[in-house]
């Protein structure tokens, strides 16, 4: 966290800063104006003195403040002042702190708008409130700003949780009046946030001196500020700023995001802001960080892989052999079999992969990665087996004889047989109503078709010689 000792004074006298330029702001305790002709070797950019309204008597915390970033090793400083307005001098008359010199807020947190007394184009900053407001009224001609995209949206707050979790984790401070108006965001490029009024910030674990909290973003139970009211706001704003529209900013009930966030996102939104769960199960600035990170695609870690494993060891060439995968916080999982590599998308986080194989392979490779690393495994052997042939088979058939001219004499059948059917006389359709002895008729001189149920039934001759009487009968 720190770097070599760097000796900078930690204030300056009231008339060292030089002629003051214009008012850029006031707030209840302070107002902000330029001042043009302050210069400082370790924080270059222009500068403004936030003058207190009535002196204060927190000379050492400030100092404390300012002795903080001079420590910091120089990436970190430069993170910080990049992303916040830090105290960088305690501006003092006659031993009295009376303000402070911080960086000016770049124009990038801010709109060109039209101003509701003047109606002219002026300057305005960007607060995290108007993410509170619903879309249509946020880009209407009233308010007139920039709407933001889900994914903007996902990256401020991202952004949010990562500086936070700075304060919470590097600097071992509490932000403490986390509110609507305390922090700028910026949507250009990478969207990210400025915190802003930093010399209100106190070491955590122990508070100097009391704290006020805005209306809306007080905490249940009261009590000191610190770790736990950081991450409760930090729960309130993620609602507010995820499921804009009315009634937003004062919105409490993480039931206000469902549909919004996913399972996981409920969970630490959740235990963030419901009172009635202990303060231990609160997600931290840094589990926030990494949810949206995730979301984004833009994890914050090394891959991990947490399944590689073939759905059998052998398989019949021309069928795929199944690699179930797993992978956490990977962007892309190459599996290279026999030297030849195919690349999935893996921020789907697992799947089943199709492995075509035309021989045996000792191993299956499997990398996943992402920008900051890589995770490897090893899958196998897999055997490939040839598909069954189907062949002709000679069979060898028994030889009926043959006799020419003669009909096949087949083996007498004596197995068992079923009794004989005695089937009742059929009536005769002779008009004298006696039956008739049938005789087959000649069929070289009958004409075709002829009438088979009359043929059968004994009905009277279809042509000549088709019917015969026995002789003897009349």
């Amino acid at each position: 966290m720190t770097g070599p000792a760097t000796t900078v004074p930690l204030s300056v006298e009231l008339a060292d800063i030089g002629g003051l330029g214009d008012q850029l702001g006031r707030g209840g305790e302070a107002t902000v104006h330029d001042a043009p002709g302050v210069r400082l070797a370790d924080a270059p950019g222009p500068l403004v003195y936030k003058k207190y309204r009535a002196p204060q008597d927190r000379s050492d915390d400030l100092r404390r403040l300012v002795a903080l970033r001079a420590r910091l090793a120089e990436a970190d400083r430069d993170f910080l002042d990049e992303r916040t307005t830090w105290p960088l001098r305690v501006v003092e008359s006659g031993g009295v702190p009376v303000g402070v010199l911080m960086r000016r807020i770049p124009v990038q947190f801010g709109d060109r708008v039209t101003s509701h007394v003047s109606k002219a184009m002026e300057w305005s900053i960007r607060e995290v409130g108007f993410l509170f407001i619903d879309p249509a009224r946020l880009g209407g001609r009233v308010v007139g700003r920039q709407v933001p995209t889900w994914e903007q949206r996902l990256g401020v707050c991202r952004d949010f949780a990562h500086l936070l979790d700075f304060y919470h984790r590097k600097l071992r401070v509490i932000f403490g009046d986390i509110n609507a108006r305390n922090e700028l965001y910026r949507l250009d490029g990478r969207p990210s946030v400025l915190f802003i009024d930093c010399d209100g910030v106190r070491p955590s674990g122990a508070v100097l001196s009391a704290q006020l909290n805005a209306p809306d973003w007080d905490p249940p139970g009261g009590g000191p500020l610190g770790l736990y009211t950081d991450r409760y706001k930090l729960g309130l704003y993620v609602l507010r700023s995820l499921a804009p529209g009315a009634q937003s900013s004062v919105r409490r009930d993480p039931a206000g995001a469902a549909g919004v966030l996913d399972a996981e996102g409920m969970g630490l939104l959740t235990k963030a802001i419901d009172s009635s769960r202990a303060h231990q199960e609160q997600p931290t600035a840094e589990e926030w960080w990494r949810y949206f990170s995730k979301l984004l695609g833009e994890p914050v870690d090394p891959p991990v892989l947490t399944e590689v494993r073939l759905d059998r060891g052998f398989v019949v060439r021309g069928q795929p052999v199944l690699l179930h995968w797993g992978a956490d916080d990977a962007r892309t999982l190459d599996v290279v079999v026999d030297g030849r590599t195919t690349s999935i998308d893996a921020r789907a986080g697992g799947g089943v992969e199709e492995l075509w194989l035309d021989r045996s392979v000792a191993r299956i490779d499997v990398v996943a990665a992402n920008g900051l690393g890589e995770a490897s495994a090893q899958v196998g052997p897999v055997a490939v087996i040839p598909p069954p042939r189907i062949e002709p088979v000679p069979v060898a058939l028994p030889m009926l004889p043959v006799v020419q001219g003669a009909p096949v004499a087949l083996p007498e059948y004596t197995g068992p047989r079923m009794p004989e059917l005695v089937l009742p006389a059929m009536p005769s359709a002779a008009p004298t109503g006696a039956p008739r002895p049938f005789a087959w008729p000649d069929l070289a001189s009958t004409s075709f078709p002829f009438d088979l149920t009359d043929l059968l039934l004994g009905g009277p001759a279809l042509g000549a010689g088709l019917f015969t009487e026995p002789e003897g009968k009349a």
